[in-house]
């Protein structure tokens, strides 16, 4: 009972300390406020960018392979050489298709960019046609609002058919389901059989969503677009039957493309094999980076508010020498006067500290309102781990900056203190 009756002794006369110098206490924790806003702001921002990161990334899927003929982690030095390789064809993707084992699915697209989608009077440009293999559907997990994908019929005759994506259905049918109506790309008129579920904008930039897709049958893709023109990109899409099968599915992918492509032993692949787990490692080092220049950016501020807070305690250790005497003369205990001085310091790092998170709350959630006015999938996530190291970090700055001006005033002679005007 002793102890918590000293406890809220200290805290009682802290907090009236604080109370009499209010406006010297309120700029004292905007320093360190600033400090812990630092911290907490760059933590939140780069868990924010690893979630949102993560989450696109985990559309991929982590038991698929992407056959392309340009490297996800490549150099940039090299780009003239990953450009000039030639693209994965379909007879790459039969080869594949036929040979493969512990496979779940192989799937082949090839995409037009920049597409304008016409359709009862309304248009969508700056789209992306895709023509997809039957096991596409299978390798993409692909969910409808409304419809289906494709039959096999459809698929085999190349049938004027296609999938619209969510922005794309909205822009050219937005009162009315757009499965069953006509849309027009190019000269080509094809009948919608389905539209996507809303997937939100891509978070890599040059990257299209899924939500300004059209989808139609390989086939009928061919019929639509020269397939070997430049514009045209492609790729093989693998799908392992599980995770443990992924180092057996990509060696035996990068044998029968090698064979497919008449490559003698010595020759460098001019293939690449992409995976999820090269893109998370590449940017799990650059999370790295952020985290590390954002604590070295907050270091700098943090010194400020610790000398602040040191500062502002050594002037008020001076101007209540007085005070100090007379209560040591009362009673009091040395260590109480220690107590009572490191309880302000403390007491004025922790509320600067819920300051600094406040402004990061208030802050993130108004990027996250405006985030929402647009198709962008980026969420701000706050981390309790996050705000509580915010906290900590100013607990321990109260305890450090207010230990010798405290220390000074509980070494004080009462005697000499008491003649101190």
């Amino acid at each position: 009972m002793n102890t918590i009756k000293y406890i809220l002794e200290g805290l009682k006369m802290s907090f009236k300390a604080i109370g009499s110098n209010s406006l010297r206490a309120v700029l004292t924790m905007m320093g360190v406020a600033t400090g812990i806003f630092a911290i907490t702001g760059i933590l939140t921002m780069v868990n924010s960018l690893q979630n949102s990161i993560t989450s696109n990334l985990s559309a991929l899927g982590n038991t698929t392979i992407f056959v392309h003929h340009w490297p996800w982690a490549e150099n940039r030095n090299d780009w003239y050489k990953f450009i000039g390789r030639p693209k994965v064809s379909y007879r790459d993707f039969q080869k594949l298709s036929s040979k493969l084992e512990n496979v779940q699915a192989v799937g082949y697209e090839v995409s037009a960019r920049g597409q304008t989608i016409q359709a009862e009077g309304r248009s969508a440009s700056m789209i992306n046609v895709v023509g997809i293999t039957k096991d596409q559907g299978k390798v993409k997990d692909l969910s409808f609002n409304e419809g289906r994908f494709f039959t096999d019929l459809e698929t085999h005759l190349g049938k004027n058919v296609c999938i619209l994506g969510s922005s794309i259905a909205e822009a050219l049918y937005p009162k009315q389901p757009a499965v069953g109506k006509y849309v027009r790309v190019g000269k080509r008129r094809l009948m919608v059989i389905g539209v996507q579920e809303k997937q939100g904008g891509s978070f890599f930039p040059g990257m299209p969503s899924e939500d300004d897709r059209v989808y139609v049958p390989y086939n009928a893709m061919r019929n639509m677009y020269n397939l070997n023109k430049r514009g045209i990109d492609k790729v093989i899409v693998i799908k392992a039957r599980q995770y443990e099968d992924l180092p057996q599915v990509e060696e035996s992918t990068i044998a029968l493309m090698r064979a497919s492509r008449g490559l003698k032993p010595r020759m460098e692949d001019n293939f690449a094999i992409n995976k999820q787990e090269a893109l998370m490692n590449r940017f799990e080092s650059i999370f790295g980076y952020l985290e590390t220049g954002g604590w070295v950016i907050s270091i700098f501020s943090i010194l400020i508010g610790g000398f602040s807070i040191g500062n502002i305690m050594y002037i008020s250790v001076k101007e209540r020498t007085n005070e100090i005497g007379v209560q040591m003369a009362l009673g009091s205990s040395r260590d109480f006067v220690l107590f009572q001085f490191l309880m302000e310091a403390i007491m004025l790092c922790m509320i600067g500290g819920l300051i600094g998170i406040l402004i990061t709350l208030g802050l993130g959630t108004l990027i996250q309102i405006g985030l929402s006015q647009t198709d962008l999938a980026f969420e701000v996530s706050f981390a309790l781990k996050d705000l509580g190291i915010g906290l900590f970090v100013a607990f321990i700055i109260g305890l450090v900056a207010g230990l010798v001006p405290a220390s000074m005033a509980a070494r004080l002679d009462p005697v000499v203190a008491i003649r101190q005007s």
